[in-house]
């Protein structure tokens, strides 16, 4: 029997998704069985939730509304599960190595910082994370060679259970002298001529915000591509060129003054997921350090500075993201 949690988790990933599927997919099931259950709910709210007379189909009202509802919920139900769960395994019983395999773009930064934080209250626990390209990441994880995975975009993977990390704004990024560095927003469209730094084409989020681009009619030129976010941080830092980059992973830098983020209109963002061999769940210690990550993941890309204009995008108040 289907619980109403796992109803409610199919409608995200179909509203994420657009698409019953790549969601469908992701949860194991068929493309008739995700169409099913989402009626199901329908029939219960006693209102219809997408729009399907339109392809790609729509949320109508009430569908943006409940998703809204049920991503606040899921957020808080998985809380609560992780701390009930953590009473009955105490730190120090925990131990063992945990090896984890990551995209390049998903930030070293922010899961170093997450590991060491993870390591002092975890002891007896060693984590090993090494980065990679998102094929060799699926592999690896179905080959048992790393407990556990985080991608983009993961709704393109089979055979592999899927728990959603976070989405993550994506914003322009351009250093403080920049032409853009005191734009509160620019829409896609404006960076049309402007000289971009971008992530290789062979990656999902490299496709992405091409396609985004293309749609928006945007036409910027990029000179150079990379498929690590720190090598484009650095890029951007030294040069007078933007790049299309996670807000969440530039924070340090626009704290410091290195770097500005920019709101980007319309709002463009990235599914970033950890992805495990479906069928074998991860150990304690690989379960304790998701778990980790799933808590950090739960604090939202910084706001603007309330109250506070120093001339810095990510810093105005107007900037309400």
């Amino acid at each position: 029997m289907v619980g109403p949690m796992q109803t409610v988790r199919l409608f995200v990933e179909v509203a994420r998704c657009r698409s019953f599927s790549k969601a469908a997919a992701m949860f194991g099931i068929s493309q008739s069985a995700a169409s099913q259950r989402v009626g199901q709910l329908e029939r219960r709210l006693g209102v219809k939730l997408i729009d399907r007379s339109v392809r790609p189909f729509e949320l109508t009202q009430a569908g943006d509304l409940y998703l809204i509802g049920a991503k606040e919920t899921l957020r808080r139900f998985d809380e609560m599960e992780r701390k009930v769960s953590s009473l009955g395994l105490k730190d120090e019983a925990v131990e063992g190595v945990v090896r984890v395999s990551a995209i390049y773009s998903s930030g070293i930064d922010l899961l170093s910082e997450t590991r060491d934080a993870f390591e002092k209250k975890m002891p007896r626990v060693s984590v090993e994370i090494g980065y990679d390209k998102p094929d060799t990441i699926y592999q690896a994880v179905l080959d048992e060679k790393v407990d556990f995975g985080i991608v983009s975009y993961p709704d393109r993977f089979k055979k592999v259970t899927v728990q959603p990390l976070r989405e993550e704004d994506m914003a322009v990024v351009c250093g403080p002298d920049h032409a853009l560095a005191k734009r509160r927003a620019v829409s896609a469209g404006e960076l049309s001529g402007q000289e971009m730094i971008g992530f290789d084409t062979d990656l999902p989020v490299g496709r992405r915000i091409n396609a985004y681009l293309k749609e928006n009619s945007a036409t910027p030129v990029v000179k150079h591509r990379f498929d690590n976010l720190d090598t484009l941080k650095g890029a951007v830092a030294v040069t007078d060129r933007f790049a299309i980059l996670p807000r969440r992973a530039v924070q340090r830098e626009v704290d410091s003054g290195s770097l500005c983020a920019v709101r980007l209109t319309p709002k463009l963002t990235r599914p970033i997921s950890i992805i495990t061999r479906r069928g074998a769940g991860p150990g304690p210690a690989a379960k304790a350090f998701m778990d980790e990550l799933l808590v950090g993941a739960g604090t939202p890309d910084a706001p603007p500075a309330a109250g506070k204009t120093d001339g810095r995008a990510g810093r105005d108040t107007a900037d309400t993201r």
